[in-house]
């Protein structure tokens, strides 16, 4: 589970924590992911994330399935 912010998109996605069960609510700037059972939020995405976060994170977040890459 890492965050990642894709380009092609403009989605930031932030997880927070661990979930087997995840609910999705959908906000103005886009979608806060709960954990079905307890309620927490377990990850954001940030739709518009080049208008809404600043350069610098965006620059250190990875594409998607960067992680997945081989080193």
């Amino acid at each position: 589970m890492y965050a990642y912010y894709d380009r092609d998109a403009d989605i930031a996605w932030l997880p927070t924590g661990p979930a087997s069960r995840v609910v999705s609510e959908e906000v103005e700037w886009g979608l806060v992911d709960h954990n079905a059972v307890t309620d927490e939020v377990v990850a954001i995405e940030i739709w518009g994330a080049s208008r809404r976060l600043p350069k610098a994170i965006l620059d250190a977040l990875p594409a998607p399935g960067a992680h997945d890459a081989a080193a």
